[in-house]
């Protein structure tokens, strides 16, 4: 197999953190990694582009050889996005807690694909959360909080290590009283002694299971036990007051009362939003930091996405984006002012008067079945007016091995795309994976073998008698994470 020398740079003392590089700098296959002017991060940033820069490579390649290009299909959607995160809640929180391995890791790993979710398209998060009503509610709720406590984090500017503490907070602040609160929301008589002694507990209680289960965290541990509490004292279990409550467990409370207020019960229709939104505004300062529930109000609008509204013309539709105005959202008409549904949603501008939102109405309001990525405009259908907030992908063909546990041999594969949270994978076709199982991969990138990199399968699909499967990466080591940002960095140059 034949090598050749394709760059080398011996000048490595003119490289620095902090100093801008004076001339462009090729990988190990020649490939422009940094362009000019380009300013090193820090100093684990430095030593890789030292590592990585110049070399010997080699001319061939048996197993890429193996994979002929083929189209690539569309980008993965939020869509399936969400059926997965609903599938590893329920996996984390139905099965029993004590049966999941390494509980903490896999709630992080939940965490993170929440806040991807969001990062693709906040409208579509909350609009998919709110709708849903057919998931048992102690695990709609738990995913509906989370998303609001991610949407409301973002506006805060916490970080986005911060904010994975705070989303499992929400996700397991009932994890010690599940079968309780699924009998609640069915039960119609009053809650005996035993059930309210249960619920006035459960936030301690909650934080010794977590304790139990290895989770060390006092961002998570501290938002669970104080989830209840409120600033005026009249919270529970602890009734502290004030900012003895720490800022993280007060957005998990605010966002748990308000997914609550807009959740049915099998005693009562849910609060309207506008109306719960009214309520947090008369009541927040009591319970939360007055600013903190400005804040809820500002980022979620008058009328969040999800919500279904009546016009001013008589029709009913599904608010899909928050406009730039609180009152003023995007509206996707699908039931004619007659009653009769329409064929395929129609736009509304509700800053126009016959367009107006008159009133919300319960989802039950709506009993034709919607197509969510034809409402949305995703993947065959036209996206109409949403900002694309999708994460930067890039093309990549690079050799890869995919490890499977159970099954001794390695197996050839290639990727073809890749991102900072997970790449498009290319696997023979008569290998079959699964969904709920995780992989090791590894796969070649600026001359460096990447190794061992844990990820979960979020979809598959037959193209071109090709098997594409779609990967999301798990704990990703962050030397890894800046080679692949160094990458993306040079497709910029490039493109």
């Amino acid at each position: 197999m034949e090598q050749r020398i394709l760059y080398r740079v011996e000048e490595l003392d003119e490289l620095a953190v902090g100093v801008p590089i004076k001339r462009p700098i090729r990988d190990k296959t020649g490939k422009l990694m940094l362009r000019a002017g380009y300013v090193i991060s820090d100093e684990n940033e430095l030593r890789l582009v030292r590592e990585l820069m110049g070399g010997i490579i080699d001319e061939d390649n048996e197993i890429l050889s193996m994979f002929k290009p083929v189209k690539i299909p569309p980008k993965d959607n939020p869509f399936d996005l969400f059926k997965l995160i609903q599938r590893r809640v329920k996996e984390l929180l139905r099965g029993g807690a004590d049966t999941v391995p390494d509980f903490q890791k896999n709630t992080i790993t939940i965490c993170e694909m929440i806040q991807e979710f969001c990062f693709e398209d906040e409208d579509i998060a909350l609009g998919l959360a709110f709708m849903d009503r057919f998931s048992q509610y102690t695990i709609r709720h738990p995913i509906q909080t989370a998303i609001v406590c991610e949407v409301i984090g973002r506006g805060m500017n916490t970080t986005q290590d911060d904010r994975k503490q705070i989303l499992a907070a929400a996700l397991t602040m009932n994890i010690s009283a599940l079968a309780l609160h699924e009998r609640l929301q069915s039960q119609k008589e009053p809650l005996s002694r035993a059930q309210r002694l249960a619920i006035f507990d459960h936030p301690l209680a909650d934080f010794r299971t977590l304790q139990r289960l290895g989770v060390a965290d006092e961002v998570w541990l501290t938002s669970v036990l104080q989830h209840h509490e409120a600033i005026d004292g009249s919270g529970y279990p602890q009734g502290i007051t004030g900012d003895a409550i720490s800022v993280p467990a007060q957005l998990v409370s605010l966002s748990d009362i308000y997914t609550a207020m807009v959740s049915s019960r099998s005693y009562r229709l849910p609060m309207p939003a506008n109306e719960a939104m009214k309520k947090i505004f008369l009541t927040g300062s009591h319970k939360v930091n007055e600013s903190l529930a400005a804040l809820f109000i500002k980022q979620l609008g008058i009328y969040p996405p999800g919500t279904v509204v009546r016009l001013q013309n008589g029709e009913i539709g599904v608010v899909t984006y928050r406009g730039k105005a609180l009152n003023i959202p995007a509206v996707q008409s699908v039931i004619r002012a007659n009653g009769v549904p329409y064929t395929f949603p129609q736009s509304r501008d509700t800053s126009a008067v016959e367009h107006k939102v008159i009133e919300t109405l319960p989802q039950t309001q709506i009993d034709v079945g919607i197509n969510n990525q034809q409402l949305w405009g995703h993947g065959d259908f036209s996206k109409k007016g949403a900002a694309n907030r999708k994460e930067t992908r890039a093309e990549i063909s690079s050799p890869a091995e995919l490890t499977i546990e159970g099954i001794p041999e390695p197996i050839p594969a290639a990727v073809l795309n890749i991102s900072a949270t997970g790449c498009l994978l290319q696997v023979p076709l008569q290998q079959k994976l699964r969904e709920d199982t995780s992989y090791r991969l590894s796969f070649i990138l600026f001359g460096r073998q990447l190794t061992g990199i844990n990820f979960i399968m979020r979809n598959s699909s037959i193209c071109d008698t090709k098997h594409l499967i779609g990967v999301k990466f798990i704990d990703l080591q962050e030397d890894y994470r800046t080679i692949i940002r160094l990458y993306l960095e040079s497709v910029k140059i490039e493109g």
